[in-house]
């Protein structure tokens, strides 16, 4: 039985700065910061797994790699050493897909072999060193630009929108304000619905017109809604990932969490100040204005995902695509098939899209399960379950975790499905 070697590298410093650690230019050390890479960029562990053996077996290495949402465990079989296991403590991190893009291009490129180990390493060296694509104060706004969006496809009227905008720009400022403040960042999903909670009921007693509160909050937060990671836990869960499965469903849920109670504190204090939260009928918007807002949506999204303004054209598509199957879907087959039938067209329109233009799936996929994604439905039931709504609450956490898995069976069967240019080649 061979000797297993053990490290643990943390996550504070880089891998070239522990002592022992492979190199960079060795096979094993470029494996160690491209599982690291990945992992920080937000690829999912099903998928991070299946890059890791593909580039592993290209260099001519066996692989064992588990990957969890705070970890990665490697086990590398050198084709003629012994076994060495490596256990990485990673922070999990912001999707950033620009560096998603470059770094799952350099795994492919190595898969090929048209990119050795030591230049890929010093590629992957380079993307780490790139400065955030956008400045602090366009990150600020965009979250704002997608709650006004959000307000109107939950058929928010102007006041609706404005509140909510305003709500958007002081979740953005706190968000980067969190950066740099570690406690900050543990407390923001409390921190700012708290705020959110506070600036709707206040706000809607200075207008003439009635304000939607729940509108306002649900649209105001909605960035840090962990619907995505929600959709992505059931979909690690599907494909047999458990451990992270589990612990990534459970990172949702206590963002939830946060989020109810920080929204209840709001309430409590408003009702202290006097201010009481008035429930009013929604309207019906013009079709025309709800795609419209969806579509602003989704240019502001690109910033918050840290992909480059030349990709706005595929936030475009597959938003629309996503919303527009949803919408007509829904209408006839309910909200779970509804769901269903998004999540299969925003995964084909990935596969096609990566397929014939080159451009990585997570591109369609992330802003497309936005618009997918049950956030807001998960919002509702934790706050029903605070307000001692316990019926109501559980039918709503049901019709999420319905929707999630309509949501997952609709992706996997979408990358099931075998493209024209799949069988081609299989006839070469």
């Amino acid at each position: 039985m061979p000797h297993l070697s053990d490290a643990l590298i943390t996550e504070k410093r880089s891998l070239d700065q522990i002592p022992h650690a492979p190199k960079r230019s060795e096979p094993v050390g470029f494996l160690l910061r491209l599982s690291k890479a990945l992992h920080t960029y937000g690829l999912p562990a099903y998928e991070l797994e299946n890059t890791m053996n593909g580039c592993a077996e290209a260099l001519g290495y066996g692989i064992q790699c588990m990957s969890l949402p705070t970890s990665i465990s490697m086990t590398f079989l050198p084709p003629d050493g012994v076994a060495q296991t490596y256990l990485i403590r990673v922070a999990p991190g912001e999707v950033n897909l620009e560096k998603l893009k470059n770094t799952t291009a350099i795994a492919q490129k190595v898969i090929d072999g048209s990119l050795t180990v030591e230049k890929g390493a010093e590629e992957l060296k380079e993307i780490s060193r790139n400065e955030s694509i956008y400045s602090n104060w366009i990150i600020t706004l965009a979250p704002a630009f997608v709650s006004g969006a959000i307000a109107r496809i939950f058929s928010g009227h102007i006041y609706d929108i404005i509140i909510a905008m305003m709500i958007g720009a002081v979740v953005g400022f706190l968000v980067v304000a969190s950066r740099s403040r570690p406690l900050l960042d543990h407390l923001l999903p409390s921190i700012c619905a708290f705020m959110a909670s506070l600036m709707a009921i206040i706000m809607s007693q200075w207008v003439a017109e009635p304000v939607t509160v729940s509108i306002t909050i649900i649209s105001g937060l909605i960035v840090l809604f962990p619907g995505l990671s929600l959709t992505i836990a059931m979909a690690e869960l599907a494909t047999q990932n458990m451990v992270s499965g589990t612990a990534r469903l459970t990172g949702a849920a206590t963002v939830f969490i946060q989020l109810a109670f920080g929204t209840a504190l709001g309430f409590e204090v408003g009702k202290l100040m006097n201010y009481e939260m008035v429930s009013i009928a929604v309207q019906t918007v013009p079709l025309w204005s709800v795609w419209f807002a969806a579509a602003i949506a989704s240019v502001a999204l690109v910033p918050l995902f840290e992909a480059r303004f030349r990709d706005v054209g595929w936030f475009l598509l597959s938003s629309q695509i996503a919303f527009t199957t949803v919408f007509f879907a829904s209408k006839y087959m309910g909200a779970s098939l509804g769901a269903f039938c998004g999540a299969i067209a925003v995964g084909l329109l990935a596969k096609l899209v990566s397929r014939f233009f080159s451009v990585p799936g997570a591109m369609i996929i992330m802003p497309g399960f936005i618009i997918l994604v049950p956030g807001s439905v998960g919002y509702r039931s934790i706050m029903a379950l605070v307000e001692k709504d316990i019926v109501g609450g559980l039918e709503t956490a049901f019709n999420v975790a319905v929707i999630g898995i309509s949501l997952v069976a609709g992706f996997l069967i979408s990358s099931m499905l075998p493209l024209p240019k799949d069988r081609a080649r299989d006839q070469y």
